[in-house]
């Protein structure tokens, strides 16, 4: 009864998060947070941003991964981007649905948690854009989007 309880209450508290479509890239299929409101993910050192995507593989592929870019505004109006080096081999680690390799036409669930903050560049409120691109082995785009993220501590 309790687990029952405990899974209607994280149901009811995630949100649908308004997704940014990246230039030429597929968005995922579905998308899933409860660290995101309708329009913004909370971000911080205690408690990281984690999502579930749901993402259709498209060709044969020994693995997938993410790469992500952060994009902010400059005080003189022009866009900055940061990109994150991330291991390509955890991108199959975070696979819920699947294990490595996939095949063309899998319908994966795909879980990442935002565990990283680069705190020499934002500060507590600062607002941005992070981008996660899924690519495959062959640095096809599985799915990519943009999300707005704020720091809260």
């Amino acid at each position: 009864m309790w687990r029952f309880l405990i899974a209607g209450a994280l149901l009811s508290a995630v949100f649908a998060v308004k997704l940014e479509k990246c230039l030429k890239k597929p968005l995922p299929l579905d998308f899933r947070s409860t660290t995101c409101d309708e329009k913004i993910c909370s971000v911080s050192k205690s408690v990281p941003v984690g999502f579930e995507v749901d993402m259709k593989i498209t060709n044969n592929t020994k693995y997938i991964f993410p790469s992500v870019l952060l994009i902010y505004d400059l005080p003189d109006g022009k866009i900055g981007e940061v990109p994150i080096e991330i291991d390509f081999k955890r991108g199959c680690n975070h696979l819920v649905s699947h294990s490595c390799p996939l095949n063309n036409g899998d319908l994966i669930t795909w879980s990442f948690d935002w565990d990283f903050l680069p705190e020499d560049i934002f500060g507590v409120g600062v607002k941005f854009k992070g981008e996660i691109n899924v690519i495959d082995e062959f640095v096809n785009p599985v799915a990519c989007f943009r999300l707005k993220l704020i720091i809260t501590e």
